[in-house]
């Protein structure tokens, strides 16, 4: 019984054994099922949070896909401006789907958050019209390469409306990283509660499995599966941090080490893990902002706030190179570190295009010409911007401007043509540019070089108009100055060459259409140069200014005077009837210069050569119809002081001739086609050659023998006589020094131009000549005529000439204009008497009383006088009872060749087959 007892009483015993285990069993299963119930239950929690973590990640890296694809096109627009031709190269078609795909997968993703769909929805609005308004921008800078305007405000409004997306994307993804960091936080919270939980169930689960066997392997179940949990969060967050696109870093928030760094941030900063450990994070900015980056750190630190966006910052990368990153920081407890998460991604290409934006909106306020936006309103053209520039030009503010009428507030005229033609223009919705006179706010005049041009919109329909121009007030005035410079004599304040010109054409069109004909009188001063010469240039020009004011009261208001040049004037006639009315005209004009006018106490009687042609008699081209006046005008001088001549087809012929012998007399320098004569000077008594005269004479091959006459006047007046003085003079010297040799005494003169003794190196270029030629400067006389002793500085030369041992003589003695002052303070060696005197002997008394003076006065003066062109036994008679020393001409002698001369020199008689003419 006891047994019994015993083993019932043992049998509740085991019941009860047999209950608690059951109960811890079931208390157990309690705690582990609450466990694996709060484990299941935070999985499913942890995978809603997973799913949304990656559609936020999805959504960050869109925004940041499409922030790269517009800043790759502005940049491609950029580098294509200039080349791009009339698009622009920045949105390709493989460019534009690629965007087009971002905004599908990130509607998709944003599905959720109807304030983000909206600001989505306007981000693909913007996208879709800013390529349109880099075409058109390229368009504009195609055309201004060409030469058209650039219209600044289309680059401007393309600008803005990338500022506008820009701004957008930034939005989305701050909004996007902000919700990032709060599911970061509550994974980290998440994970946190679920290793409490499950330790506390594993610890449960080890107490109950001391007392209940059958739960221990349920138990070690438990326990593989939360590892299986922790471990998968943590690979989820390792490769979150590692394989994200976006640059992150964590660092110890007191020491600044770099704790961590994904691979996008040692790429982005040029360095290793191991670099980047070793170099503390406030090295990651440049020296500058470092101080910034401290601050900042411990502002974070003590606002309490745990995370956020710290916005764009420079970093350097390990290499120094300075970069923009945009910034959103966390602070976090990391391998025991009080630590800080950052997030940095680089935005250089956006700020750079910030600034890009930033610098064009700036070119536009600081620009030196005035810029005006206007749109059209009720076929008005209203201002709807201006810029500072604006306000200084034309003295009116902005606020006065916005809302007027255009061409009211620029000031023009708008009845005048070039007004109205650029008012054409913005009506035609066209370009266009003028240059307009215009008035200030307070009445002053200025003028502006405008232009305007249409700003079309996306189907290239005008929807405003810009209109740029700068003050030009100082430009225009200096070049009037320059006109009326350009086109008037500074002296006598008449018309100049170019005035003539500018006017002449128009005359000849007026007589054309009114069937009148137009004369071309032009006039030179006979004998000017003696006036500077003797009187001095100021008294020549109260000469000049007073035949321009006796000219000009000759002509009516309808006809023109010009100085043409130095002593020469021309008028143009009009309207006078036939062609001897214009002959009285002219004749008239230059009987008006003959009244005598005083001078510095000098009585001047001005007189011209005067020269006529007539339109359309003679020519119908006003260059040829001047050409002709000054032809006949020279024919004239020839004939004698104040005389007038009407053209005439004798007078074209020879000017041809004139101007083919000038090209030929060219070449003829150039190849040394010239020849020496020798006119020998005699004893009258004996016929003994005491000397010769060099004469040169000029054989061409078209043209023949071209007489002295002829070809001297023309080398003369084309300066060529400088270079056949040089010549004459050389071939004269080598020649004379062959003859020295057996005639020590023989003296050879060779004649100086008037043109070739103004020269100032004369003395140089014949002392080198004889130094060159080994000659003896008392075998070289050099003839000058009397027109040089008048030139300014003449006697200084003509003594340093003689001081050099040479001989002076003066040529054709008595035609000229000189005084017996001259002759006295230049006693020259000898005196040739001119031919026309010569001639005289025997027919005229005036001629002989002539010549006797001349010889009485080269007697008492101690001069040897040279009796030229001796042809009669009466001449010579006639010098020879008068005490003539010296003779030339054909009664003893023509000019001859060198071989011919030198028998003369020998025998005293001309070969006659060697006499050249």
């Amino acid at each position: 019984m006891d047994a019994v007892g015993t083993h019932i009483q043992a049998a509740p015993t085991l019941s009860r054994h047999v209950a608690r285990t059951a109960a811890i069993a079931v208390a157990a299963a309690l705690v582990v099922c609450l466990a694996v119930s709060a484990t299941i239950g935070a999985s499913f929690s942890r995978g809603e949070d997973d799913q949304r973590l990656r559609s936020a990640l999805a959504v960050t890296s869109e925004l940041e896909t499409l922030l790269t694809l517009h800043a790759a096109a502005n940049t491609d627009f950029l580098e294509g401006v200039g080349v791009a031709g009339y698009s622009s190269r920045g949105w390709p078609i493989r460019r534009a789907a690629a965007v087009a795909g971002t905004y599908d997968r990130l509607e998709h993703d944003l599905a959720g958050g109807a304030d983000a769909l909206k600001k989505l929805r306007q981000l693909r609005r913007l996208s879709t019209a800013w390529p349109q308004e880099l075409d058109t921008a390229a368009r504009n800078l195609a055309l201004a390469n060409a030469g058209d305007i650039v219209q600044p405000m289309l680059l401007q409004h393309a600008n803005k409306t990338l500022s506008s997306i820009m701004t957008l994307i930034s939005d989305l993804r701050s909004e996007e990283r902000e919700q990032i960091a709060d599911m970061q936080f509550r994974a980290q919270g998440q994970l946190v509660r679920q290793r409490i939980s499950l330790a506390v169930a594993s610890a449960a689960g080890a107490l109950l499995l001391l007392f209940a066997l059958f739960t221990r392997q349920r138990a070690s179940l438990t326990k593989i599966r939360s590892q299986i949990v922790a471990g998968e969060a943590q690979r989820r967050f390792r490769e979150y941090f590692e394989q994200h696109p976006v640059s992150m870093l964590i660092f110890d928030v007191h020491s600044y080490e770099i704790l961590t760094a994904n691979a996008a941030a040692q790429r982005q900063y040029g360095a290793t893990l191991e670099q980047l450990r070793t170099l503390p994070a406030d090295q990651l900015r440049p020296a500058a902002d470092v101080e910034e980056f401290r601050r900042d750190i411990q502002a974070h630190l003590e606002s309490g706030t745990r995370g956020g966006a710290a916005g764009v910052r420079r970093h350097r990368r390990a290499d120094g190179e300075i970069f923009y990153v945009d910034v959103t920081y966390h602070l976090l407890d990391f391998a025991g570190h009080e630590a800080c998460f950052v997030t940095a991604h680089d935005v250089t290409a956006h700020e750079q295009a910030k600034e890009s934006l930033r610098v064009r909106s700036r070119a536009l306020d600081a620009s030196k010409n005035a810029v005006i936006i206007s749109g059209k309103i009720d076929g008005n053209s209203t201002i709807t911007y201006v810029n500072a520039a604006f306000e200084r030009i034309t003295g009116r503010s902005a606020q006065e401007a916005i809302g007027a009428e255009l061409w009211n507030l620029i000031g023009c005229d708008i009845s005048t043509p070039d007004a109205r033609s650029m008012r054409m223009a913005m009506r035609a919705e066209s370009e266009g540019a003028s240059l307009l006179q215009c008035r200030r706010r307070d009445g002053s005049v200025y003028w502006i070089d405008l232009h305007v041009a249409p700003v079309l919109d996306g189907q290239d329909r005008p929807t405003h108009f810009v209109t740029v121009f700068s003050d030009v007030s100082e430009r225009v005035l200096y070049q009037e100055q320059l006109r009326t410079q350009a086109h008037e004599d500074a002296l006598t304040r008449l018309p100049n060459r170019l005035g003539l010109k500018a006017t002449l054409t128009g005359m000849i069109e007026r007589a054309v259409s009114e069937g009148n004909r137009l004369a071309l009188v032009f006039l030179d001063l006979d004998n000017f140069k003696e006036v500077n010469d003797t009187l001095g240039h100021t008294a020549g020009d109260q000469v000049l200014c007073e035949v321009a004011r006796r000219l000009s009261g000759a002509v009516s208001r309808q006809e023109l005077v010009v100085r043409y040049a130095g002593d020469e004037f021309v008028a143009a006639l009009y309207g006078r009837g036939d062609v001897d009315s214009f002959m009285a005209a002219a004749t008239a004009m230059k009987e008006a210069l003959t009244h005598g006018l005083t001078v510095g106490n000098r009585l001047i009687v001005p007189q011209a050569s005067v020269g006529v042609a007539v339109f359309p008699d003679h020519s119908r081209d006003p260059d040829t119809l001047l050409k002709y006046a000054d032809a006949a005008m020279y024919r004239a001088k020839s004939a004698g002081p104040n005389s007038i001549l009407l053209f005439n087809h004798e007078i074209a012929v020879q000017d041809n001739r004139r101007a083919t012998l000038a090209q030929a007399l060219r070449h003829a320098v150039a190849s040394d086609a010239f020849s020496l004569a020798y006119q020998p000077r005699v004893n009258p008594a004996t016929g003994t050659p005491s000397g010769f005269e060099a004469l040169v004479r000029w054989q061409d091959p078209e043209h023949g023998d071209v007489s002295p006459s002829v070809f001297v006047p023309i080398a003369e007046e084309t300066g060529l006589i400088v270079q056949i003085g040089q010549w004459v003079l050389e071939h004269a010297c080598r020649q004379t020094k062959a003859w020295a040799s057996q005639h020590p005494d023989i003296v050879v003169s060779v004649n100086v131009s008037p043109v070739q003794f103004e020269r100032s190196d004369l003395p140089a270029m014949i002392a080198a000549t004889l130094e060159r030629t080994a000659v003896s400067a008392r075998n070289i006389e050099l003839e000058i005529t009397e027109g040089v002793l008048m030139a300014p500085g003449s006697l200084v030369t003509l003594r340093a000439l003689r001081e050099m041992g040479l001989s002076i003589a003066i040529d054709d003695f008595g035609t000229g204009y000189s005084s017996l002052g001259y002759i006295r303070s230049f006693l020259a060696d000898r005196l040739k008497l001119d031919m026309s005197f010569v001639r005289g002997i025997g027919r005229s008394h005036a001629d002989e009383v002539i010549v006797k003076a001349v010889l009485a006065m080269g007697r008492t003066l101690g001069m040897r006088v040279v009796a030229e062109g001796v042809e009669t036994p009466v001449q010579l008679e006639f010098l020879l009872s008068n005490g003539c020393d010296e003779v030339q001409g054909y009664w003893f002698a023509r000019p001859m060749n060198a071989a011919a001369a030198h028998a003369y020199l020998l025998h005293g008689t001309a070969q006659e087959s060697t006499r050249v003419t």
